[in-house]
């Protein structure tokens, strides 16, 4: 799920590498996607809330929304959002 949102976000513009999406949106170090993929695991339910948060916070910052130039990014950004937080409950639901 977390590649979909990464693919989505480079889509649109908004990021151009797994370490930029690492530490941009997802607030750890550079290597932190690939160490994902590598030993194929998800991220964690506080990752994924980090990277909810930042994708609700750049949909809603008009400047941000200058910056990439698809349109309709706001709701693209909201979409990834929701996608994000239902990771979280479908997580907490196996457990």
């Amino acid at each position: 799920m977390i590649e979909t949102v990464f693919e989505e976000l480079r889509g649109i513009g908004a990021v151009s590498s797994s370490d930029e999406f690492s530490t941009k949106w997802l607030g750890r170090e550079r290597s932190y996607l690939r160490g994902l993929r590598a030993k194929q695991r998800n991220p964690s339910p506080t990752v994924l809330a980090t990277c909810a948060v930042r994708l609700l916070r750049t949909a809603d910052s008009v400047s941000a929304m200058r910056a990439m130039p698809t349109p309709n990014k706001h709701k693209q950004l909201r979409v990834l959002a929701n996608r994000c937080l239902e990771q979280i409950l479908a997580e907490g639901a196996r457990h």
